[in-house]
C-alpha cells in the first residue's frame, strides 16, 4: 500500500524530541473522544461502492466482454499496467474501526453494526484477492504500526472469509439496535442474514476447484441456512445525489465505451459472428441492458484501431445514471449458484429447476416479460449431458451479473464459461486476464513481501496471464 511520507516524517521528528506529557490541555471537554461508528460505516461503504475508473470498475468490464473500448484500447487489448487498490483498503480501514469499535454505545448492544462492517469488508476482501491473488491480508489494516505489511496466501485469506462470514451472521441478532447508518438494507437483519449465506455460497464455489470437501460442506450449510433467492432481498447500493453520492458508472466517460459484440450477439442469439454462448433465442433483457434496444450492434471487441467496426449500442443510461440503484449481488446470482451445485451433485432436475429460476428471476429483476419462455429452450440448448447444463448454466450467470464485471469475471475464471474469446491483437502473452498485476509501489516500497506474493501465482510471475491459486 502507498506510503504518506509526510506523515512518517513528522512522526520521525516528534520521535526525536523529549517526551512532555500535556495532560488534556489539546482536549476538547465537548466533543466525544470516540470514533463515530455510524460515520466511518457509511464512510467505508460509500467510499467502496461509489469508485469508478478503470480498475475499479472498467477494466473488469472489458476483461468480462460486457464492454469494448472506442479509444484508448489498451485495457481491452490486457496491458501489463500495474493494479491499484488504494480505495479498497481505504474502505476497509473504516470498516475494521467500526468492529473494533465498544461493544455498546448510548443505543445499546452494537452486534449488527459490527456484523454489517463485517460482511461489507468480507466483499471487498473477495473482491481484492480475486483481482491481485496473494494480498496484505492479517497485517494490512495496522496502517503505521506495520507500513509493510506481509501477504497472506490465498487459501488462508479464503479459509478466513468463511470463517468471519460465519462470525458476523452469528452476530446478527433482534436484540441489538436497529442500524440507522445501513445503507444497504436499512437495518433488516434478516436480509443481511441471507446475504450472509449467498456470500458462503460464493465463497465456496470459488475455492470449489482446490477443496471441494469443504466448499460442499458451506455451501449447503448457507443454502439450509437462507440464501438471497428474491430481488427484494437482493444487494442493492442506492446513491444519494443529493449528498453528492453518485453510481460510479456515472464517472465513466460515455464515449470510450461501447457494449461489446461479444455480448449483443449472444443475447440476440446471432448464430455466428461474435456470439461464443450456444443461445440461439432472443433475450428480452438486452433492451434493458443497451441504448440500441433488441437491435443495436455492439462494438467488435479486443482491436486496437476499430476503422470498420460499427457500433450501436452503449450500456443504458438507466444503469449509468447518477442516481441509479447499482445492483451489487442480485438475487439470480444465488440461483445460478445452487443450479451449479446440482450441476456438481449430478442432479439434473434440480440443476434445471434452478437454472430456470435464475433467469425468471433475472428477468423480473429487469422489469422484462418472456423469462419463462426464454428458460425453457435455454434448458433444451443445455442438451443431456451434464456438461452441457454447466456451460448454459455458466453463460446465464454471465448474463444475470450484468454490469458487475468484477463477479463476472472471477465466474469466467473459474468456470471457463462463458468460452471468450481473448483479444486478436493482444499486449500481454495471448490468454484472456488472470488478475491483475501488483501495484507499482509494492515492488519498490514493500519489495520482500511483494516478492513472497508473487511465488503464490502460477506461473510465478507478476503478469495478468499469472493464475491466482483459486484458479491453478
Amino acid at each position: 500500500m502507498k506510503k504518506i511520507y509526510l506523515f512518517l516524517t513528522i512522526l520521525l521528528c516528534i520521535a526525536s524530541c523529549d517526551r512532555v506529557d500535556y495532560g488534556d490541555i489539546n482536549v476538547n471537554p465537548y466533543a466525544s473522544q470516540e470514533a463515530n461508528v455510524d460515520a466511518l460505516l457509511r464512510a467505508g461503504t460509500i467510499n467502496y461502492f461509489t469508485a469508478g475508473g478503470r480498475f475499479y470498475l472498467s477494466n473488469a468490464t472489458l476483461y468480462s466482454q460486457y464492454q469494448s473500448q472506442t479509444q484508448y484500447t489498451d485495457e481491452q487489448r490486457y496491458n501489463e499496467a500495474p493494479g491499484f487498490w488504494g480505495n479498497f483498503y481505504t474502505s476497509l480501514v473504516n470498516l475494521k474501526a467500526v468492529a473494533d469499535a465498544p461493544n455498546t454505545d448510548i443505543r445499546g448492544d452494537n452486534s449488527n453494526m459490527v456484523a454489517i462492517a463485517e460482511l461489507t469488508s468480507i466483499l471487498i476482501w473477495k473482491k481484492t484477492t480475486d483481482s491481485f491473488g496473494d494480498i496484505p491480508y492479517t497485517e494490512a489494516l495496522m496502517q503505521e504500526e506495520n507500513p509493510s505489511p506481509a501477504y497472506t496466501p490465498q487459501a488462508d485469506i479464503y479459509a478466513d472469509l468463511v470463517a468471519r462470514t460465519i462470525a458476523a451472521k452469528g452476530m446478527l441478532k433482534s436484540t441489538s439496535f436497529t442500524v440507522d447508518a445501513d445503507i444497504i438494507y436499512g437495518g433488516n437483519i434478516s436480509k443481511w442474514r441471507k446475504f450472509a449465506n449467498s456470500m458462503l455460497m460464493s465463497l465456496a464455489m470459488q475455492m470449489s476447484k482446490k477443496d471441494a470437501a469443504t466448499a460442499i460442506s458451506v455451501f449447503e450449510a448457507a443454502l439450509a441456512d437462507g440464501p438471497i433467492t428474491a430481488n427484494a432481498d437482493s444487494f442493492i447500493f442506492t446513491p444519494d445525489t443529493a449528498g453528492n453520492v453518485t453510481n460510479p458508472w456515472s464517472s465513466l466517460r460515455p464515449a470510450d465505451f461501447d457494449l461489446s459484440r461479444t455480448l449483443t450477439d449472444a443475447m440476440q442469439g446471432v448464430v455466428g459472428g461474435e456470439n461464443i454462448t450456444n443461445n440461439t433465442t432472443a433475450d428480452n433483457r438486452l433492451a434493458k441492458f443497451s441504448t440500441g434496444g433488441m437491435t443495436g450492434k455492439g462494438l467488435v471487441y479486443g482491436y486496437g484501431d476499430n476503422a470498420g467496426n460499427d457500433s450501436d449500442a452503449k450500456i443504458n443510461t438507466a444503469i449509468s445514471s447518477p442516481g441509479s440503484d447499482l445492483v451489487v449481488f442480485p438475487a439470480s446470482y444465488t440461483h445460478f449458484l445452487i443450479a451449479e451445485y446440482y450441476v456438481i451433485k449430478q442432479n439434473a432436475t434440480q440443476a434445471q429447476a434452478f437454472m430456470k429460476s435464475g433467469i425468471e428471476t433475472s428477468y423480473a429483476q429487469w422489469g422484462v416479460a418472456g423469462g419463462s419462455d426464454y428458460a425453457t429452450q435455454r434448458i433444451a440448448d443445455a442438451g443431456a449431458t451434464f456438461p452441457g447444463h454447466a456451460r448454459v448454466i455458466g453463460e446465464e450467470k454471465w448474463i444475470g451479473l450484468f454490469p458487475n464485471g468484477y463477479a463476472a469475471w472471477a465466474e469466467q475464471r473459474r468456470t471457463g464459461f462463458p468460452a471468450l474469446k481473448p483479444s486478436p491483437e493482444p499486449l500481454n502473452a495471448g490468454t484472456l486476464p488472470e488478475r491483475f498485476p501488483y501495484p507499482n509501489e509494492e515492488s519498490t516500497i514493500n519489495s520482500t513481501n511483494y516478492a513472497v506474493g508473487v511465488k503464490g501465482l502460477s506461473p510465478q510471475t507478476d503478469n495478468n496471464s499469472s493464475k491466482v491459486w483459486w484458479n491453478q
